[in-house]
């Protein structure tokens, strides 16, 4: 799922294309807090895992 930079909805990936019709926004992915401009989105089909996310030290 992604969060509307424009308005604060969050939409799932198949509406995506419907909703920046209307918004014309940016968007950032929920799981990996990736902002993506235009149709970036589209791509961006995996995320990293939450350890990563909450230990990145780790993983640097």
């Amino acid at each position: 799922s992604f969060q509307c930079d424009a308005c604060g909805d969050v939409v799932k990936k198949p509406k995506l294309n419907q909703h920046r019709n209307r918004c014309h926004a940016t968007f950032t992915c929920i799981d990996c807090s990736t902002t993506f401009e235009g149709t970036s989105y589209q791509s961006h089909t995996s995320c990293m895992t939450e350890a990563e996310k909450f230990q990145k030290h780790i993983y640097q």
